[in-house]
């Protein structure tokens, strides 16, 4: 099967780091191409791509008006004739010509999206039921679920459990610094709180850049608990996957999440979680089944449920075997590929 994937920019993030993922998996058995309209690209992410699938850049820059980028990308579709082209950004669909006979496939990789365009695709992949339903309800769309998947085998995994010992409990969250989104203020707060009630070795590390970076700084500063949040860039998965048995829990607090990659990936980990009890990672823990919640937007609820976590650490060894055969089972990315092929045919 001929497969012609298109993505407007091509930086490190969830999506596009999936995307790879996708693609490795796809060329096993598929002629894949990669389309990336704009100069907006990470060349480290385009060489983590299997080398035998191709990769058009069309180095459009950001902004212009011309529409000779958009003839140059419906020309490399007529080229290929590819089965089906699947874009990831709702507004890539009206720039594609006429399908003559291929099938169209947009993915919805986020809460709140737009929803234009959208009805001219063949289908619409939602990464999470919660995905789906926010579609549902502004219309009548063909939505199926396909959650992201996760290359298993590259995170490596805590060896053994140890109770967390009392000098120093490590939190990670790994998401892109906007409050607003992915609800870093909430856990900042919730440290103050803990620092008040005794709590001053609990650190928290944001991997991840920003537009709020330095107002989270400050916020940490005015909280009295600057030395203990630690905001440490952006890293490659490779940096993350190696790294994430190194900490004691997973937390994110997002206020709007599709899905919440990081979260599934810290559960490969092994590592226990604590999430918002709406939202893509509520649905990646089995509503509270597989990991630990919050009540959405509470700081001090979330306070309370670190603090349980940490003086009842054994407890959490209940948790992370189950969740890890959970996310085995159902976010693999052998699965999610599987998924995605039977979808383009079906």
């Amino acid at each position: 099967m001929k497969i012609v994937h298109v993505i407007t920019g091509f930086k490190l993030g969830g999506a596009e780091s999936l995307l790879v993922d996708i693609i490795n998996e796809q060329i096993k058995t598929n002629e894949v191409t990669l389309i990336i309209i704009n100069n907006d690209y990470s060349q480290e992410l385009i060489n983590s791509i299997d080398n035998r699938a191709n990769i058009i850049l069309l180095n459009r820059k950001c902004g212009s008006h011309s529409i000779i980028p958009f003839i140059k990308l419906n020309w490399h579709i007529w080229k290929i004739g590819p089965y089906c082209v699947h874009v990831h950004k709702y507004n890539t669909i009206p720039l594609i010509f006429p399908k003559f006979g291929r099938k169209l496939f947009l993915t919805n990789h986020a809460l709140n999206n737009s929803v234009r365009f959208v009805s001219r695709a063949d289908c619409i992949f939602a990464i999470s039921d919660a995905v789906k339903e926010d579609m549902l309800k502004r219309g009548k769309f063909n939505v199926r679920t396909i959650p992201n998947g996760i290359a298993l085998h590259n995170i490596v995994k805590r060896s053994k459990h140890e109770i967390v010992p009392k000098e120093r409990m490590r939190i990670i969250e790994v998401a892109r610094i906007n409050y607003n989104i992915k609800g870093q203020d909430i856990l900042i707060n919730a440290i103050a709180i803990l620092k008040k009630r005794g709590y001053s070795n609990i650190e928290v590390d944001f991997f991840g850049t920003g537009v709020h970076e330095e107002e989270l700084k400050q916020l940490a500063k005015e909280r009295g608990v600057a030395e203990q949040i630690h905001f440490r860039g952006l890293k490659d998965r490779e940096y993350i996957y190696k790294h994430l048995k190194d900490y004691d829990l997973m937390c994110h607090p997002a206020r709007h999440e599709g899905f919440g990659l990081a979260v599934a990936e810290g559960i490969a980990a092994m590592l226990p979680t604590l999430v918002p009890n709406e939202g893509g990672p509520y649905e990646i823990i089995k509503h509270g089944e597989l990991g630990y919640t919050f009540e959405m937007e509470n700081i001090v609820d979330c306070a309370n449920k670190i603090e349980y976590i940490y003086n009842n650490y054994s407890e959490t060894f209940a948790y992370t075997e189950k969740a890890f055969e959970y996310v085995n089972n159902r976010f693999s990315i052998e699965k999610i590929v599987k998924d995605y092929l039977d979808a383009y045919k079906s």
